[in-house]
């Protein structure tokens, strides 16, 4: 072959790749300009990391036929997330849920616009802070942590290697639970001595901006508790349930409600029978006792009877782990109980039918005191861990589930300002939780995020890697560029 035909075809093939390469510009810049203008974008990630589940889509669409307008409250500007990689996604989320009527985003800065932020939370009472949601429809209200948009994985050296994320479930199923649902009631036992609302204030305030409400029951005077009862609490009684009142909680208890006790020591010498009965539904014991510790490091240096406590991980058998945020791992407050009686496991006729745990424990240095009652011959008890909380679930019974404390005073106000005894606070918050989840699941899967990361041990390493990654290429160029001459010359 001549060089003049060679020359021709290697102009032809010249001409061709600027042909194409004017082409892609050609079709590349204007449908990028367009899709721009019309605020079109296109997800390409593996799992859908930008777009809509049809879930979500399908229930936005009913709610938009129906003229239902949630007012969602975003407390940071949505130009702050804009330009942020880390929160491309839920930037883009929020920009998807915002294109259908019934999602009413409304996004401000609470620093600039405190007026705002005092008019949909007045007398802070949902605790808000930046980046938090508040959903709104009539009378229903519900807050949405920012904290809980991502869950993060780390390495052994603490580096991010995936992500989670989450919005959307949550957006969703809150949507659905201000729309259809109805805000769960805890009832506050009243007329037997037991704590007020009123000496729970903190406990009540803390209460809804978790989602919950809270009132008082007087079974002596309602015919039973009511259909709305998520949760009957019945904290620090001074004396015994009726006959009629039992009845009634324990009919309550067989249709799946569940029930939180808080019983502090009553020095008097009343007996709690029909209470003792009802915990023995849930294979429980009540000591009449208080509890205290003969390790002087291990109590208040005021008062002995406001003792060190262990909080007990979840047994293999378990599959409730109410402490696990809690434990020492993941917390470094030590815990307290103020002062406090004891409970133990007994074998009820379902015991088959119930699983039970300690919370709650004392070291062995603690000491078990003969307390109020009318036990005769009463020993104290002194060696052995003593329970201070403990919790049950009975399958029989539709899945009621019981928890039991050893003192009421942890959620008075007293109680709940003490630093002493936020675990066990703490620990009642999450009982509630465990209870009775308010929030609605729409069973949409978190989208994953993974970290690709380059662990660089030595500098003749990171000169090595510089070399891959910028020479390379270099020598990649320099060839092309010498073979192309050696064509064009030839």
């Amino acid at each position: 072959m001549d060089n003049s035909s060679i020359n021709k075809k290697n102009r032809k093939f010249t001409a061709l790749a600027w042909v194409l390469a004017i082409l892609v510009l050609v079709v590349a810049i204007p449908l990028n300009l367009i899709f721009d203008r019309l605020n079109v974008t296109m997800d390409m990630t593996p799992n859908s990391m930008y777009s809509l589940s049809k879930t979500t889509t399908d229930y936005l669409n009913e709610l938009d036929s129906k003229g239902i307008t949630v007012d969602v409250y975003f407390l940071t500007e949505m130009e702050e997330l804009e330009g942020d990689l880390e929160v491309l996604a839920l930037y883009r989320t929020l920009l998807n849920y915002d294109k259908h009527p019934c999602f009413n985003l409304i996004d401000f800065d609470p620093d600039t616009e405190p007026e705002r932020l005092r008019s949909i939370n007045p007398d802070n009472k949902f605790n808000l802070s930046s980046g938090d949601f508040l959903f709104v429809y009539g009378d229903m209200v519900k807050r949405l942590p920012g904290t809980m948009m991502y869950t993060y994985g780390t390495d052994a050296d603490n580096n991010v290697v995936s992500a989670e994320f989450r919005a959307e479930n949550y957006f969703t199923g809150y949507m659905k639970t201000v729309v259809e649902g109805e805000l769960p009631m805890l009832y506050f036992l009243e007329g037997h001595g037991e704590n007020t609302l009123e000496q729970m204030t903190q406990l009540t305030a803390n209460l809804k901006n978790n989602n919950y409400g809270a009132a008082a029951l007087n079974l002596t005077t309602a015919a039973s508790v009511p259909d709305d009862c998520r949760i009957l609490v019945i904290a620090n009684p001074k004396y015994d349930l009726t006959p009629d009142e039992y009845s009634k909680i324990l009919k309550y208890t067989q249709d799946g409600g569940n029930i939180s006790l808080l019983l502090s020591p009553n020095q008097d010498k009343t007996a709690y029978p029909n209470i003792e009965q009802l915990l023995y539904t849930y294979c429980i014991g009540m000591n009449y006792d208080r509890v205290t510790e003969s390790d002087e490091n291990r109590h208040s240096h005021t008062d002995p009877y406001a003792m060190m406590c262990d909080l007990q991980p979840a047994s293999d058998e378990s599959s409730d782990d109410l402490t696990a945020a809690l434990l020492p791992a993941v917390n470094s407050l030590p815990t307290y109980m103020p002062y406090s009686r004891s409970f133990f496991s007994v074998y009820g006729p379902n015991v088959a039918n119930v699983s039970s745990d300690v919370l709650i424990a004392t070291a062995e240095t603690a000491k078990s005191e003969p307390y109020g009652g009318d036990v005769q011959d009463a020993q104290a008890v002194t060696g052995q861990k003593l329970t201070l909380a403990m919790y049950a679930v009975d399958a029989e019974r539709g899945g009621s589930k019981a928890i039991v404390f050893g003192s009421g005073d942890i959620i008075t106000n007293e109680g709940a300002g003490s630093a002493y005894f936020i675990n066990p606070l703490q620990l009642f918050l999450t009982s509630i939780t465990w209870m009775y989840n308010s929030d609605v699941d729409m069973n949409i899967a978190n989208k994953s995020r993974t970290f690709d990361s380059l662990n660089v041990t030595s500098s003749s390493e990171a000169s090595a890697l510089m070399g891959v990654f910028i020479g390379f290429p270099i020598l990649i160029v320099v060839i092309g560029v010498v073979v192309w001459l050696r064509r064009k010359d030839g």
